[in-house]
Order: C-alpha cells, then sequence, then structure tokens
C-alpha cells in the first residue's frame, strides 16, 4: 500500500509539471532570435515604421511582453502579450514619428519568461523635411515593389536614397535580368552589412527581384 501511495505522489507531481508548462507556456524553458530594428532616415513630422522579426527557436510555446529601456524616444510600443508557437516567425511593427532633428535610439526588451529576455537595439535618425536627406515626396511608409512583386519590405532611406531608388538604379544600369539579380544581390548585401534591412527582408527582396519580369 505504501508502495502505490509513493507512485500515486510521483505521478502528480509529474502531472502537474506537465499542467505547468501547458497553462504557463511563458515560464518554461525556451529561446527567440530578435533582430535589431533600424528604422533609417525619417523626416521630422512625418512617420516611418519597421516590422520587428522574432523567431521562437526553442521548443515551448512563449508568451512576449516588451518594456522599452529609456522611453527616451517616442518609438511606438509593440503590442503586449504575444503568444509564439514554437518554430513560429511573428512581425511586430515599430513606429516612430520624430519632433526634432537628431538620432535617437533605445533598448527594447523582448521578454519571454522568468528572468528571460532577449534586448533589440532600435534607432532612427531625424532629418529636417525637405533637406538633402528626405525629400517631401518621399514615401518612406510605402512597401517596396518590384515589377508587380509586392516585397513586404518596408521602403527607407540608405545614403540618402529609398531603397526603391536604388533598385530602379539597379534595373536601369544592366542589359538583362541576370544582371539586374546580381545587382539587387550586392545592394541587399549592402544594405543587410549596414544594417538598413534584416535577413528576411533580404531573402524577400532578392526573391523577389527572381521573380520580376522588370528585365527581359
Amino acid at each position: 500500500m505504501a508502495t502505490l501511495k509513493k507512485a500515486l505522489v510521483v505521478v502528480s507531481i509529474f502531472l502537474a509539471f506537465i499542467a505547468w508548462g501547458v497553462f504557463f507556456p511563458s515560464l518554461t524553458n525556451g529561446s527567440i532570435l530578435v533582430e535589431t530594428a533600424d528604422l533609417g532616415d525619417v523626416a521630422v513630422g512625418s512617420s516611418s515604421a519597421i516590422p520587428l522579426h522574432i523567431t521562437n527557436t526553442g521548443g515551448s510555446t512563449l508568451i512576449l511582453y516588451f518594456r522599452y529601456e529609456n522611453y527616451n524616444c517616442n518609438f511606438s510600443l509593440p503590442r503586449q502579450e504575444i503568444v509564439l508557437q514554437p518554430g513560429r516567425i511573428v512581425d511586430v511593427e515599430i513606429r516612430w514619428t520624430p519632433s526634432e532633428v537628431g538620432i535617437c535610439s533605445d533598448i527594447l526588451h523582448v521578454i519571454y519568461g522568468r528572468d528571460l529576455s532577449e534586448t533589440v537595439l532600435v534607432r532612427g535618425r531625424a532629418v529636417e523635411a525637405g533637406g538633402p536627406d528626405q525629400e517631401p515626396d518621399r514615401d518612406v511608409n510605402r512597401r517596396i515593389v518590384i515589377g508587380e512583386c509586392d516585397t513586404g519590405v518596408v521602403d527607407r532611406l540608405y545614403e540618402g536614397k529609398l531603397i526603391s531608388e536604388w533598385i530602379r538604379g539597379c534595373a536601369a544600369g544592366v542589359k538583362n535580368h541576370g544582371q539586374f539579380v546580381r545587382c539587387i544581390a550586392d545592394l541587399t548585401n549592402k544594405l543587410r552589412k549596414a544594417g538598413s534591412i534584416s535577413g528576411k527582408d533580404k531573402r524577400r527582396l532578392q526573391s523577389s527581384a527572381a521573380q520580376a519580369n522588370i528585365i527581359r
């Protein structure tokens, strides 16, 4: 009888741990991968947004929470309490409407469990509206389209020009589709190295360029 009672206690404890993992997934072991969020150049008084890609690389369901370290830039805060299944990716939008010229950055804490968090650097540079780095007719909120392919990547400035303008330069400066794809590959490598786009953005741009019928 004593042995049976001991066995029942062990089973009860085991089931309790399983229930804990089901009902409190944010407290289970897990891991996430977060990328840097660089909004690039944004004209004062205008608004720009960038998707922050978060991947659950662990085997547990996670509940994500977000908190800025300083709240000194007025970056928007991603929506609270996101449930992220194992192996899944979620995009959360970070938007910025700067009120004065200058570079601003803050640390966003992505919290996914008890004493578990990752930090991501959120940054941007506010420029004068209509200045050399930002022309009034430039729409930094528009998604980049290559041919008929909507890349899903938000357009932003890189070295004084929109990414879409660099892409049009590739189309105008090559003789065939293969050269266009190679030009886009070189461009996206530079953009990724500079932190202007994420790895996922790079793949989207290269894939859309490969499928586009801009250059025959």
